[in-house]
């Protein structure tokens, strides 16, 4: 077994036993995804109504129509109920989000011109009980002011009043998504896949890193020194230890992209080898970067502060906290790693043109190996006791 996969292989396995790394660059970002992604997601889901329809009159077939019309299916899930009774328990117990009751003389009140009225029963969510209310109230005005007519105008209005199927035939609802569309904060995605994807590239940078704080663990313990002793390459060791930490970046953008994808929901877009090399090139950025700031500072903890400050503010500036702070920074965002790889993902994500997911791969690589070269050549410092 070539010397730099025996030690790519003992670095997994170390970092492996680190529950603490583990759940800071595994845990911690599936975390925050979820606690903002949840947070700024304003998209109203559709309200389960439960309803009990007594009515046989005149008016059935147009609420059967209104109920059924497939312009209010985006809005409100009707639950068939077998009685009131059956509403009620079904609101209480949180099957159901709003109740309806019709009653059986809704028809013949309607006919007479009298007010109708349907009960009604709010459920344990606000939101849900003001849409399901001004759906419904928007039915129920309409009809209401055919039973007005019918009273000021006379009889001659009754068949018309009870074939009417106007109401029916119309969207009551016209609802607006706070959390997608052009003109919103998240632009196409919706919050919770804005934010995988920003604290995605957030923690492969911090992974990246993994690699230079275990060079720095290894040359204040000796043993770089130690390995000049044994045959074979020690670049070729020194190698392994910094692929022990991209495969520790690697194993946690499959498991935060799987996780995401399967139980919040993210669609990540079919472009799976894109993203596989936006995440590589990523990772290979952050290390490549730790490397270089370590050669400076030399310090482990020196390295750790400035590192975390620097990807902190490209972080923050490529508005991977605040959707908005892009328009206030003047195009700093577009010298950052991550506004690039970013926009690769959202674009995979939105399925655009290849010309968009490349030029911005093709720009992080960029960047990715100007680090990396320079790196290269900072990484005596990093390895050598008295460099």
């Amino acid at each position: 077994m070539p010397a730099w996969w025996t030690a790519a292989y003992y670095e997994l396995i170390k970092y492996a036993r680190m529950r603490s790394v583990l759940i800071i660059l595994i845990g911690l970002p599936l975390l925050l995804i979820l606690l903002l992604g949840s947070a700024f997601d304003t998209e109203i889901k559709p309200a389960k109504i439960a309803l009990y329809n007594a009515d046989q009159g005149e008016m059935r077939a147009s609420i059967d129509a209104f109920w059924s019309n497939e312009a209010v299916k985006p809005y409100v899930k009707v639950l068939d109920a077998n009685s009131e009774k059956e509403v009620k328990d079904w609101i209480r117990e949180g099957v159901a989000d709003y109740g309806v009751s019709i009653p059986k003389n809704f028809s013949s009140e309607l006919s007479a011109g009298e007010t109708a009225k349907w009960s009604t029963f709010e459920g344990r969510y606000e939101e849900k009980n003001i849409a399901a209310a001004a759906f419904i109230n928007k039915y129920m005005a309409a009809v209401n002011l055919q039973a007005a007519a019918l009273q000021i105008l006379g009889p001659e209005l009754n068949a018309g009043a009870a074939q009417s199927q106007a109401p029916a035939g119309q969207s009551h609802i016209e609802t607006k998504n706070l959390s997608s569309g052009d003109n919103q904060a998240f632009g196409k995605e919706s919050a919770m896949q804005y934010y995988s994807v920003a604290y995605l590239i957030m923690f492969l940078l911090y992974g990246g890193m993994t690699a230079t704080i275990a060079l720095l663990n290894q040359r204040e313990a000796g043993t770089l020194q130690r390995m000049y002793a044994i045959p074979g390459s020690f670049r070729a060791m020194v190698f392994g230890i910094i692929l022990g930490g991209v495969m520790l970046a690697a194993l946690q953008a499959a498991v935060i992209i799987a996780f995401t994808s399967f139980v919040y929901g993210v669609d990540w877009g079919n472009n799976f080898g894109a993203i596989t090399l936006t995440c590589l090139l990523t990772t290979a950025a952050g290390a490549a970067l730790a490397i270089t700031i370590s050669s400076f500072v030399r310090s482990k903890k020196s390295t750790q502060t400035l590192f975390s400050i620097i990807v902190f503010s490209m972080t923050f500036i490529s508005g991977g906290m605040i959707p908005d702070i892009v328009k206030m920074v003047g195009g700093l965002n577009q010298w950052t790693l991550n506004h690039w790889a970013n926009d690769a993902l959202r674009a995979i994500m939105n399925g655009e043109g290849s010309a968009t997911v490349w030029n911005g791969i093709a720009v992080l690589g960029a960047i990715a190996l100007g680090i990396t070269i320079i790196a290269v050549i900072r990484l005596p410092k990093v390895v050598r006791q008295h460099a």
